[in-house]
């Protein structure tokens, strides 16, 4: 989903600047903007134009462009859902600067984040060439959410993010006593900044094998015996089947956890919803619940 937004109608912290602004916070749970009084809340239409050979071309709506907005700087706000989708925003962002307007890009999941490194002579360094495309493309800022690697900032040009506990933060101002779940070691960092703000009983750790030939878990291990029947909150950068998840929820049930919830700053629930039927309780993601 491509949308574009008039930036210079919102009220913001130093021009987008400060990261817990409320336009930030919405834009990246998904919510839609208000651009002045809601009547006039508008998007910029543009045409997309598909070619038999596979090509794309896009058209923006001139009708009423200018005196809607002119002058003005625009967002173009790319919720990603398939990797065809770049050459649309590519083509927006360039067409935008060229009729005179700054462009901050927002893209809440940034694509390719778990391919941040080559795993052997030949392996596509896939987050690299990626930021090194899109760091060519004419923005003036740009806004991400929990990307999967620390490398993905380090390689993008003007990048301002949205950490994890910023996302979920709100929803535990109210919650003490629980336990904070960490899915693997590499979830460590940013659940303990998420513990450090909430009142939580303590971090638990898991960790999972996996056969290295196609990538299947083989085991899950949870590092806490008895949960005292307090709830647990698993949090985690992204769910995509939810096998990991799945298989830690089944341990927690065993070892007398309460509710088992599951926060994912970016989910995809490739396989579903239902798989998590009778062992998770609750989803979240930075969209809102989503179970």
């Amino acid at each position: 989903m491509i949308e574009i937004l008039d930036i210079n109608r919102i009220k913001v912290a130093q021009e987008m600047g400060d990261l817990s602004s409320s336009f930030f916070t919405k834009t990246v749970s998904g919510v839609r903007i208000d651009i002045g009084n809601s009547s006039d809340e508008k998007n910029i239409l543009w045409k997309r134009f598909n070619f038999p050979s596979g090509e794309i071309h896009i058209e923006i709506d001139m009708s009423n462009f200018s005196q809607t907005y002119g002058g003005y700087g625009l967002l173009v706000y790319w919720d990603f859902e398939d990797c065809k989708e770049i050459i649309e925003v590519f083509f927006l962002c360039e067409e935008l600067h060229h009729l005179g307007h700054q462009v901050d890009l927002v893209i809440p999941y940034f694509p390719f984040s778990r391919q941040d490194r080559r795993m052997h002579s030949g392996d596509c360094f896939s987050l690299g060439h990626i930021a090194s495309l899109i760091n060519n493309f004419k923005y003036r800022k740009l806004f991400i959410t929990d990307p999967n690697s620390e490398v993905t900032a380090a390689l993008l040009k003007n990048v301002n993010v949205m950490d994890q506990h910023d996302i979920f933060l709100n929803y535990f101002q109210n919650i003490s006593d629980f336990f904070l779940i960490s899915p693997d070691g590499g979830a460590l960092k940013k659940i303990y900044k998420l513990a450090e703000r909430v009142d939580a009983i303590e971090v638990v750790e898991c960790s999972k094998r996996r056969d290295l030939s196609n990538g299947d878990i083989t085991g899950t291990t949870v590092h806490k015996d008895d949960f005292e029947g307090k709830d647990c909150y698993i949090v985690d950068d992204i769910c995509d089947g939810g096998r990991t998840f799945i298989e830690i929820a089944k341990i927690l049930k065993k070892r007398n956890a309460g509710k088992v919830i599951l926060m994912v700053s970016h989910g995809f629930f490739t396989k579903g919803l239902d798989v998590f039927d009778g062992l998770i309780d609750e989803i979240y993601t930075r969209k809102g619940q989503v179970k």
